[in-house]
């Protein structure tokens, strides 16, 4: 089957999702930007593609918005079994639905995520309407996200879900790293503690570290809370630990993917308490590596992977933080998070993207 997938850019998850597929289909891509100009460039380290790439010429906006008839070119020029439009939030993705829309050709709509706005305005809800509903199915990583297309008008009957993952199988921790191990490995890197407590992230306020940082006051001082990322919040960040003397609280910069897991291999726990993610695959990435986690219900992943006091913990809203943070400390979940992390791997995701796939054209 020769399918075209539509997406903003070459995220290597994203790129390791379509080569599976390549290897049973004839796959074409297009990648409207080469980059998001809010990621760090280390975050491209997969450029190995196993599908057919088409490029197209147009204008990058912002951090991920792109304006470009590319996609409508090539939508003119090549014929496709099946056509695959990852979201609407773009002008060239616009542009691309609303040629598919009409020329009544056939296509699937792809989300990453989402939540439902409560409050919206009446003309923003028609415009999201508009690109969203007319799909012949939808793709969606969670039961949670398929709320998301059924306010826009997606029927829940064409609507399939997938996991949604950036690990592989080999990634998975098997056994867990001794604490002795943990403790020398961070003591080399000028941290030491007895626990230590992980959080990949972006130093933006929609991550709400600042309350995260806060918490940790009231956490004992040997058990270590160690924050990796960038973004404009630093300097706010290190003047709380200066202010408020955190001597258990640390920065590090962004990491590659390879340190990260690195990082997590060493960790205990992991805690995101997000004010808002489309998704958050740092939930399944910590769950790979046994850690405790505890998130909140601000998180797409949280719904779909994390169930309250089995393999993880969730921050319901209301609940005290510091009171989740000690609980978390004090448990256990590293069996039944790695069980978790095997029914959601790439290669999982890639099985089931390829069944959802065969059923759509029988």
């Amino acid at each position: 089957m020769k399918i075209l997938i539509v997406f903003n850019h070459p995220a290597p998850y994203k790129v390791a999702l379509f080569n599976g597929l390549a290897e049973k289909h004839d796959v074409h891509v297009i990648f409207e930007r080469i980059s998001a100009s809010n990621r760090n460039q280390n975050f491209y380290n997969e450029s190995n593609y196993k599908f057919t790439l088409h490029k197209i010429k147009g204008i990058s906006l912002g951090n991920e918005n792109h304006l470009s008839w590319g996609v409508v070119r090539n939508l003119q020029k090549h014929k496709y079994d099946l056509i695959i439009i990852n979201g609407y939030s773009t002008f060239t993705e616009m542009l691309a639905l609303r040629y598919l829309k009409r020329k009544k050709i056939p296509y699937v709509f792809y989300i990453n995520g989402g939540f439902p706005k409560a409050k919206e305005c009446k003309l923003i809800k028609r415009i999201k309407t508009y690109f969203i509903s007319g799909a012949m199915a939808y793709f969606s990583p969670a039961k949670k996200a398929n709320e998301y297309l059924i306010h826009y008008g997606a029927p829940k009957d064409k609507i399939y879900n997938y996991p949604y993952s950036t690990v592989y199988e080999k990634d998975v921790l098997e056994v867990k790293t001794p604490a002795a191990t943990k403790v020398l490995y961070w003591k080399e890197k000028g941290i030491e503690a007895t626990n230590f407590t992980i959080c990949i992230t972006s130093y933006i306020k929609r991550k709400n570290n600042a309350s995260l940082i806060k918490a940790w006051t009231k956490i004992p001082k040997d058990y270590a809370l160690i924050l990796v990322g960038e973004g404009y919040e630093e300097p706010m960040y290190r003047a709380m630990i200066e202010k408020e003397k955190i001597t258990n609280v640390h920065l590090l910069p962004f990491a590659t993917k390879h340190r990260v897991f690195e990082y997590l291999t060493h960790a205990d726990n992991a805690v995101y308490i997000s004010n808002y993610d489309i998704y958050g695959h740092v939930i399944n990435e910590a769950l790979a590596h046994g850690l405790n986690v505890l998130t909140n219900t601000n998180m797409v992943a949280a719904h779909s992977l994390i169930r309250d006091g089995q393999n993880g913990l969730i921050a319901f809203p209301g609940d005290d933080l510091v009171s989740r943070i000690l609980l978390l400390l004090a448990t256990d979940y590293f069996n039944e998070a790695i069980k978790t992390a095997h029914e959601n791997t790439i290669e999982e995701s890639v099985r089931v993207h390829l069944r959802i796939l065969k059923k759509l054209c029988e």
